[in-house]
C-alpha cells in the first residue's frame, strides 16, 4: 500500500530567491546604491546611474513619477518573488511531514506483526476469511486516506498562492499579499513608509504597545528625526520594550533606566541602613532588625547585580558591542541582553535560558551568550554575529517545571520578539536567525514553534531537553536537518522527566532530529540533573586541544558553527 500523492512541485525556491536578488541588484543600481555610484549620487545631484542615463537635477514630473513607479514595482517583485519561495518551503515541510508520519504508521504495523507473531496473523485472516474488518488494514488505510486528505489540502493552498503570485507579478500585490509580505518581513518599514500609501491604515499614526512587530517598526521608521527623539522623551517605558523598536534605541532607553533604577536601589539601601541603625536594640526591636536585615541583603544582591551588568556593558554599545534590550526588575523581571547589534548582524541568534531563571540571572546567562558569540566570530573573519541571551518571560520554579504552563505563556512574547528581529534588520538581505533552548528553555521553544504564532527562524536548537512538546521532529515546523540537538552523557535531565511530561527525549534517534556530541560532563553534582546539566556552554579548558577527539567545549563549538548556519 503506497501513499501516491502526487509528484513533487519542480519549483525550486533557491533559485527563486536568486532571481529576487537579481531585481534588488537592479533597484540598487538604478538608485545609484551599488559601488562607488552611490558616493557619486552623494556628493552631486547631476550625476547619472550605473545603468540609467537619467539627469536627476533636471528630470521632468512625469520622469520621476515614472521613476517611483519603476522602484516600486522592482521592490514588490521581489518580495512578490520571496514569498512564493517561502510557499513553497511551506508546502514542502508540511509533506514531509505528511510523508514521515505513513512510513512511521507502516512501520508501526510491521512491529506489531512481528510482535504479535504468526498466531497474530493468522488470526487476522481468519477473521478477514469469515467476512470480517483486517483491523491492521484497515486502519493503515484510515491513516492514508486522512493523510491524503491533508495534503490536498497543502496542495489546494500551493495552487491558490501560485495563481495570486501570477497576478500579484503583474498587477501589483493585493493588499492581503502585502500583509503577506510585512508579516514575513519581506517588506522593510522604509519600503513600506515610502510605497504603501494606497494601502490604507498600512501605517499606524500612533501606538501603544499592542500593535505587532512590523507595524510598531513602520511606525517608527515613519517618524522624523525630532518625532523621534520627542518619542522616546515622552514614552521610554514603552518604547524600550516594544518589539519593532531598533536596537541602539532599545539599547539607550534601557540603559538610562538601568541607570535610574541602579541609583535608586543605592539610595533605598542608604535609607534602610539608616532605619536599621535608628530601631530598637530591645527585645521588642528584634523582628523589626530582623526584616531590615533581610530586605537589605536581598537588595545588596540585587544592586551588585546591576552593578556588574553597568560594567559589563561599559559606556556605550560602541565601547562593548553589548546591548540591552531589555531590562526590569521584580516578580515579572527581564533581562535580555546581545552580543553583537542584531540590526546590522548577519547571523543573530536568540538563547532562551530554562527553569528558575529571572532577570537576576542576567549576567550568568550574558556569560553563556557571549561564550556562543566568541566562537561564532572565531570561526568567521568576514561575518557579524549577534547572539542574545533572552529572559524575556516568567521561568517556572522547580515544582512548576513539569508543567506546561509556562511555555504556553511565553510563546506570544518569544514569536513576538523573533518576528521583531525580522522587521527591525536592516540591508536587503535577511540575517540568518536560530534560537537555542536549554532545559526548559527548548520546552519553550517547542510549544512556540507549534503554536499558531510560530517562530521565524531559520533553525532551532535544544540542549539538555527535557522534551519540546512534539512526539516527532515533523510537528515542529522545520526540517530535520534544521533541528539540532544534544544531551551530555552525564546529564540526567531525560532519566528523571517522564516521556508523558513533555514529550520524548528529542535527542532520540526515533525524534527524527539532527544530533550532535557535547561533552560527558561533570559527574554528579546538584539534584536533581547534576552539573552537567548546567555546562554546555562551557567554552574549551584549552584552545589547543581543540583538534583533540577528547577536546573540552564541543557542545558550544557546535553552537558556534550552527548559528552561522553552515551545519
Amino acid at each position: 500500500m503506497t501513499l501516491d500523492l502526487p509528484d513533487p512541485i519542480e519549483a525550486e525556491p533557491e533559485k527563486i530567491r536568486s532571481g529576487a536578488d537579481d531585481l534588488d541588484e537592479l533597484h540598487n543600481d538604478m538608485l545609484g546604491r551599488s559601488g562607488d555610484t552611490d558616493n557619486q549620487m552623494r556628493s552631486s545631484a547631476d550625476q547619472f546611474t550605473d545603468r540609467i542615463g537619467w539627469d536627476i537635477s533636471s528630470a521632468s514630473a512625469d520622469d520621476l513619477m515614472a521613476w517611483e513607479e519603476a522602484s516600486k514595482a522592482l521592490t514588490y517583485g521581489a518580495g512578490v518573488l520571496r514569498l512564493w519561495a517561502e510557499d513553497i518551503d511551506t508546502y514542502m515541510t508540511d509533506r514531509a511531514s505528511i510523508e514521515t508520519r505513513w512510513e512511521t504508521a507502516k512501520q508501526e504495523m510491521r512491529d506489531l506483526r512481528v510482535s504479535g507473531g504468526s498466531g497474530y496473523a493468522i488470526g487476522q485472516a481468519v477473521t478477514e476469511w469469515l467476512g470480517g474488518e483486517n483491523t491492521e488494514v484497515a486502519a493503515l488505510e484510515q491513516t492514508r486516506e486522512d493523510l491524503r486528505s491533508e495534503h490536498a489540502g497543502i496542495w489546494g493552498t500551493l495552487m491558490d498562492q501560485a495563481e495570486q503570485t501570477k497576478i500579484d507579478l503583474r498587477t501589483g500585490p493585493s493588499q492581503e499579499t502585502m500583509e503577506r509580505m510585512v508579516e514575513a518581513g519581506l517588506l522593510t518599514a522604509g519600503q513600506i513608509a515610502t510605497y504603501g500609501d494606497h494601502y490604507p491604515a498600512m501605517v499606524p499614526d500612533e501606538i501603544d504597545g499592542s500593535e505587532p512587530p512590523h507595524l510598531v517598526n513602520a511606525w517608527w521608521e515613519s517618524l522624523s528625526e525630532d518625532e523621534r527623539e520627542q518619542a522616546m522623551a515622552d514614552d521610554p517605558d514603552l518604547l524600550r520594550d516594544l518589539d519593532g523598536i531598533p536596537s541602539n534605541v532599545r539599547d539607550q532607553l534601557n540603559r538610562d533606566h538601568l541607570e535610574d533604577d541602579h541609583e535608586a536601589v543605592q539610595d533605598e539601601l542608604e535609607e534602610l541602613r539608616g532605619d536599621l541603625a535608628d530601631a530598637p536594640n530591645g527585645p521588642g526591636g528584634s523582628f523589626e532588625r530582623t526584616s531590615l536585615s533581610q530586605e537589605i541583603r536581598e537588595l545588596e544582591e540585587q544592586e551588585e547585580i546591576m552593578a556588574t551588568l553597568r560594567d559589563d556593558l561599559g559606556d556605550s554599545a560602541n565601547e562593548s558591542d553589548q546591548y540591552l534590550l531589555a531590562f526590569a526588575r521584580g516578580e515579572h523581571g527581564r533581562a535580555i541582553v546581545s552580543h553583537g547589534n542584531p540590526d546590522t548582524a548577519d547571523n543573530v541568534s536568540t538563547m532562551v535560558p530554562g527553569t528558575t531563571n529571572n532577570w537576576e540571572n542576567v549576567n550568568g546567562r550574558s556569560g553563556n551568550a557571549a561564550a556562543v558569540a566568541a566562537e561564532a566570530n572565531r570561526t568567521s573573519e568576514s561575518e557579524q554575529t549577534a547572539v542574545i541571551s533572552w529572559i524575556g518571560y516568567d521561568a517556572p520554579s522547580t515544582t512548576e517545571a513539569p508543567f506546561e504552563e509556562r511555555a504556553e505563556a511565553a510563546v506570544d512574547e518569544l514569536s513576538r520578539f523573533q518576528s521583531g528581529l525580522r522587521d527591525t534588520h536592516e540591508g536587503a538581505s535577511p540575517s540568518h536567525n536560530t534560537v537555542i533552548g536549554h532545559s526548559y528553555g527548548s520546552t519553550v521553544v517547542g510549544h512556540t514553534a507549534m503554536s499558531d504564532q510560530g517562530l521565524d527562524a531559520d533553525q532551532i536548537a535544544f540542549v539538555g531537553s527535557p522534551g519540546v512538546n512534539a512526539e516527532h521532529v515533523s510537528e515542529l515546523g522545520f526540517l530535520p536537518e534544521d533541528v539540532h540537538v544534544s544531551t551530555a552523557e552525564n546529564d540526567k535531565i531525560n532519566d528523571r522527566t517522564p516521556e508523558f511530561v513533555h514529550g520524548p527525549d528529542p535527542s532520540d534517534e526515533e525524534f527524527g532530529a539532527t544530533t550532535f556530541e557535547s561533552d560527558e560532563g561533570t559527574e554528579g553534582g546538584a539534584f536533581p540533573f547534576g552539573d552537567a546539566h548546567s555546562e554546555y556552554y562551557d567554552p574549551p579548558e584549552d584552545p589547543e586541544e581543540r583538534s583533540d577527539q577528547d577536546a573540552s567545549g564541543k557542545s558550544v563549538e557546535y553552537l558556534g558553527e550552527f548559528v552561522r548556519g553552515i551545519l
